[in-house]
């Protein structure tokens, strides 16, 4: 009993503190990436916990691999905006100005049942009155009222020093459009933090504070 108390004590530390190193966001709101991650965790913790005539390390070491990987998966995804739409995806508005979009709700797998009960979750109970409905990388549905005073979709056009193509693409702005904003602000992109078109198509942007070769150090 000593025995399984002390290897369900030390898996559970590993377990925790890969967990821990992986963030903080709700379980709701992980990528699919990360949630495959977090299951396969929970699954080779718990093998070495029940039985004793498995080694504990058969347990740790393929945690601990499961984090590099994590470790590596994030690293390509805040490097490439490409990578970062193959393994998160990419937003999608599926109602436009109380028109549903019909060939994006087919693409996403929405029936209209799915559609509606998430609006409703929302308590708007007509299509009408949805100017902007966005589906989230991680399935999150959000809206738009008519009702609010916005000209368009709030988007980032600049994340981390990178051009983000989708929401250019949502937006109707294209690179020429980015550059002219950037050189009327006198700024350089490597130097925005994030840059933002908001709902009256006015640019704003936080600059860099720590620089990439400093985020190395720490």
């Amino acid at each position: 009993m000593l025995v399984i108390f002390l290897r369900s004590l030390i898996l559970y530390v590993v377990t925790f503190l890969v967990i821990r190193l992986m963030g903080k966001r709700e379980l709701s709101k992980v990528q699919p990436f990360e949630l495959v991650i977090i299951i396969l965790i929970a699954d080779l913790a718990s093998s070495p916990m029940a039985s004793p005539g498995i080694s504990i390390f058969d347990g740790i070491i393929p945690i601990i691999t499961l984090l590099i990987c994590y470790v590596i998966f994030t690293f390509l995804i805040k490097s490439s905006n490409k990578v970062q739409e193959v393994v998160c995806g990419k937003i999608v508005v599926i109602i436009e100005n109380g028109k549903i979009l019909e060939e994006e709700l087919k693409n996403q797998q929405y029936t209209i049942a799915d559609l509606m009960s998430q609006l409703r979750k929302k308590d708007i109970f007509k299509i009408q009155d949805v100017k902007y409905a966005i589906i989230e990388t991680n399935g999150d549905l959000n809206v738009i009222k008519i009702s609010e005073n916005t000209n368009m979709i709030p988007l980032n056009i600049i994340e981390d020093a990178k051009i983000s193509d989708n929401n250019l693409e949502i937006l109707g702005y294209d690179i020429d459009k980015v550059n002219e904003l950037l050189k009327k602000e006198k700024i350089k992109i490597e130097d925005v933090l994030i840059g933002t078109i908001d709902e009256n198509s006015k640019f704003i942007y936080q600059l860099k504070e720590v620089k990439e070769w400093e985020i190395l150090l720490y």
